[in-house]
Order: structure tokens, then sequence, then C-alpha cells
């Protein structure tokens, strides 16, 4: 199955409007099929944040037809980042610890080496 809407990421609207399937978290809920949790940390430079994030959530719904993707972006605190990506983060993105006590399937990395 596609991936799952479970925040407002405006991704999710964005992969929608671009003809690719997105289920509604009601939707998803309803349907008896496989999760997969996967986390995404995305380091990237503010630059390419939003389009890394579009890019590999887009990836990681078109790979497989019988499981629902739950995919949660998270970045580091300890990243200089601009006032307008931290306002993006803290609005979208999850943070670690949640994450680390919810449990994940699978963990996606991508950026540059934090310094």
């Amino acid at each position: 199955m596609p991936l799952v809407q479970h925040s407002r990421l405006p991704t999710f609207e964005r992969l929608r409007d671009g003809g690719h399937e997105v289920l509604t978290l009601d939707r998803a809920t309803h349907q008896d099929i496989r999760e997969l949790h996967i986390g995404f940390l995305n380091m990237m430079p503010d630059a390419a944040l939003r389009a890394t994030e579009r890019q590999f959530i887009r990836l990681v719904g078109s790979c497989n037809r019988i499981a629902q993707f739950f995919v949660y972006p998270f970045s580091l605190p300890a990243l200089d980042r601009s006032s307008e990506a931290l306002g993006y983060i803290e609005r979208y993105y999850a943070d670690f610890e949640t994450l680390r006590d919810a449990g994940l399937d699978a963990l996606i990395i991508t950026g540059a080496n934090v310094a």
C-alpha cells in the first residue's frame, strides 16, 4: 500500500497533488494491512531539506504495494540551521526521543556529516 499521511507534513499533500497515492490516516486505520514505520533522519543543508524529504518519501511510497508506510522525518538539534528551517522542523518533524520510545521498523539517514 502507499504512504500514510499521519501528520500535517506538506510533502504528503504535494505528493498527492502530483498523482501519488497517499492514504489519509482514517482510511489507513480501516485496512488490515502490514504497517511499516520508517524514521527519516534528514541532515541535508537547509537548501535541500524539503526536496530531499520529498524525494525519499516518494521513493519509499513507490516501492511496495503490500504495506502501509508511515514515514517520520526528524533532524538533529546540533545541526546549524536557519530560523526558517528550524521553524519548519519544529512544526512538521518528529523528535528523536519520541521515535526511539515508539520504535521503528527501519531508519533512513541522509545528509552531510555532522562536524
